[in-house]
């Protein structure tokens, strides 16, 4: 026999030594199998069937990682983490492993032991940013700012998301050290980029610190609009989904795909989600709502029409529907399916308040009025019915009764701008100056209050006064 072939014969025994050697470590260190009962039939044959693969010594490597999804994607943390670590030791090359380990040890806020997964991760894969931004997150958690800041440089220069978390990263430990001027441009950057989503809270901050208050009340409601915490795109803890059985995990991730503005990903994850239980109307109305914002109002409606058909006493459903109709001009399709939504959810405060708008739209005001009238009765603690009922009454020339219910609106909801917008004006028009400059001071704390609206208000109090508001 040549040496050459020799030599290679040797490099295949080694090859094979060191794979038995790989199966076996994974086979000996393979978690007990958690109960799987009420979960979808496919996942515990899957299980099952990643562990007889690996036994046998079949396809090892891949089937413990499909078994570390299955695991990880149905919420089985533990069993997950088990797998991370077999796959760290075998696959030790592959930087997946160390990044999905951290995601779950953050997950239980032990940061100093998911930093160094992290930072091994930048090692081994130096291109995915979302690694560098949870190490910058980790390390701003524990307050090092030093080596915080030195994540987010890393990740600047990157995709476009990946920059402008670096950059809101960045200008939080600017913050922490009262460095206003140098987080402003890294604010204004990322809510540029992201049209509000993250910075725009900060950004505020910012501006008031740095003697620029008319800009911040300009930005702070519709930072406040933009809702709660979006995450960065992270495609490799988003992939594991696909393996995900648990309608509710599909639905979250869904929204949270949503909201930062990936709505391709949050279709699929949703559309997953009905494979697993098609007539589950949370994820029907998930759905419709998701097409209704992205206009494709056929499909939306389609959505909402199951709804209602599997669940009638669901008064969501039933008012995306009857807003759809209304907004293509069926009006007589709207009223009948409005009516028929009453008899199947006859205590709906949201329903009686839209009967009562579209009997204002027939002329129909007493009766929408009682209706008015019935929705306080079922939710008293929201504005919405008040101001239609206080609009009602201006509508028939009753001041006195509509100023009391804008003042009952502004009990239940202090803060609503449309209460205290409609108060002051009618507190201008009727010359009580003290009463309008009151709630002209509350309007200007008030971020939901649009900069326009504020400035004409303001300029009506000029007229009416002949003097500046102050």
């Amino acid at each position: 026999m040549s040496a050459a072939l020799i030599a290679a014969a040797a490099v295949a025994g080694f090859a094979w030594w060191r794979s038995e050697q790989n199966r076996q470590l994974m086979v000996a260190g393979l978690p007990m199998r958690p109960p799987l009962t009420g979960a979808n039939h496919e996942l515990p044959e899957r299980v099952a069937a990643c562990e007889q693969h690996l036994r046998a010594g079949r396809h090892a490597l891949a089937s413990l990682v499909e078994l570390s999804r299955l695991y990880h994607a149905n919420g089985f943390f533990p069993e997950a983490e088990r797998c991370y670590q077999l796959l760290m030791q075998t696959d030790p090359g592959n930087a997946r492993w160390p990044y999905l380990l951290a995601t779950i040890v953050a997950g239980y806020g032990q940061l100093d032991e998911a930093w160094p997964l992290w930072q091994r991760v930048v090692a081994l894969a130096p291109d995915y940013g979302p690694a560098k931004i949870r190490l910058g997150d980790a390390f701003l958690k524990l307050n090092d700012y030093e080596r915080a800041a030195a994540a987010y440089t890393q990740a600047i220069g990157g995709a476009k998301g990946d920059e402008a978390y670096a950059q809101v990263g960045l200008a939080r430990v600017d913050l922490h050290f009262e460095r206003w001027a140098a987080a402003r441009p890294r604010l204004e950057a990322a809510v540029a980029q992201t049209d509000y989503r993250i910075g725009g809270d900060l950004l505020t901050t910012v501006y008031e610190q740095t003697g620029d208050p008319a800009r911040a009340l300009e930005i702070r409601g519709r930072a406040k609009s933009s809702g709660s915490f979006s995450d960065i795109n992270d495609p490799w803890a988003e992939e594991i989904f696909t393996d995900c059985y648990d309608v509710y995990r599909l639905q979250v991730a869904g929204g949270m795909a949503e909201h930062r503005g990936d709505p391709a990903a949050a279709r699929e994850l949703i559309e997953h989600a009905l494979t697993l239980a098609p007539d589950d109307t949370g994820t029907l109305y998930q759905l419709g709502m998701l097409q209704l914002r992205q206009e494709a109002l056929t499909e939306a409606r389609r959505c909402f029409q199951r709804c209602v058909e599997l669940r009638p006493d669901f008064p969501d459903g039933w008012a995306q529907l009857i807003g759809l109709l209304e907004h293509t001009g069926d009006r007589i399709g709207a009223e009948r399916t409005l009516l028929t939504a009453l008899a199947q959810c006859p205590r709906s405060p949201g329903l009686h308040l839209d009967h009562g708008r579209m009997l204002v739209q027939a002329g129909r005001t007493a009766e929408a009025m009682e209706e008015f009238r019935t929705s306080i009765r079922l939710r008293p603690e929201e504005a919405a019915a008040y101001l239609a009922l206080a609009t009602a009454c201006f509508s028939l020339e009753r001041v006195d009764e509509g100023m009391q219910e804008l003042r009952k609106a502004l009990k239940a909801e202090p803060d609503n701008p449309m209460a205290l917008s409609t108060l002051a004006i009618a507190a201008i028009r009727t010359d009580h100056e003290a009463e309008a400059r009151a709630l002209l001071h509350r309007i200007k704390q008030q971020p939901r209050v649009a900069a326009k609206d504020l400035a004409a208000l303001l300029a009506e109090y000029q007229t009416q006064f002949n003097r500046l508001f102050d």
